[in-house]
């Protein structure tokens, strides 16, 4: 996972100071590489022990480490030749146990956990619901918006779980923003980007695909969805 894809994964755990870390090495990453730790902290007015923790958040060892994965992304470091290989580890590294425990609370203390999603995404998500299913019927998957909305209108203590690859689809923003304005608890999974839906949630999951379109269909991989959520199915097992 490069340095951008833990910010935003990571987005989360950062202070508004954090914040302003980020966007700094994102605009002088070649300067940074070169940095000393007191120096970066002097150029944006803060403390060593600041950076240090910052790079913790973010799953380095160190500023060091994070140094030198910078020093990768520039000199364009090879990435393993089979492009499934990389989609698949690139979803396991952006799977965030601590979290995957933050969900599973939620699921635990709420009387139902009602998800929603939308065309081929809805149909891949419904196999990962019908695991949770299984499990315990609190778990429901809903494929018509009215009914949804219906839901909300009248539930108490339930949870609800949009899966939404863009995070920009009209339909699930509107059922989102109903469920939040009717201060219902709102998880999402989305594609790994700053989106609408991700920022309406409490607790936003994310996995990492790239779209596909071919003859004017979209052929996009769905196998992140599956690898995220089967991850929480396991961790609800336990």
């Amino acid at each position: 996972m490069n340095f951008e894809s833990r910010t935003i994964n990571f987005d989360y755990k950062l202070t508004e100071l954090e914040d302003d870390l980020v966007d700094y090495i994102l605009n002088h990453k070649e300067e940074v590489v070169e940095m000393k730790i007191v120096h970066l902290a002097q150029t944006i007015y803060t403390v060593p022990n600041t950076i240090t923790r910052f790079c913790h958040k973010l799953g380095y060892k160190g500023f060091s480490e994070l140094k030198a994965e910078l020093r990768h992304e520039i000199t364009d470091k090879k990435l393993p030749s089979n492009p499934q290989a990389v989609l698949l580890l690139k979803n396991i590294d952006l799977i965030d146990k601590v979290r995957e425990a933050k969900v599973i609370s939620a699921f635990q203390k709420a009387k139902a956990v009602n998800f929603y999603a939308v065309g081929q995404t809805g149909l891949v998500a419904k196999i990962c619901v019908d695991n949770f299913y299984a499990l315990d019927d609190k778990f429901l998957f809903y494929t018509y918006p009215n009914k949804l909305r219906h839901r909300m209108e009248h539930a108490e203590q339930e949870i609800f779980f949009f899966i939404s690859l863009s995070g920009e689809t009209d339909s699930v923003i509107d059922l989102a923003t109903h469920a939040k304005k009717l201060g219902h608890i709102i998880i999402s999974l989305t594609n790994l980007t700053d989106n609408r839906l991700s920022r309406l949630s409490d607790i936003s999951l994310f996995c990492y695909t790239e779209k596909e379109i071919v003859d004017n269909y979209d052929v996009t991989d769905k196998t992140p969805i599956l690898i995220v959520m089967h991850s929480l199915f396991q961790t609800f097992l336990k």
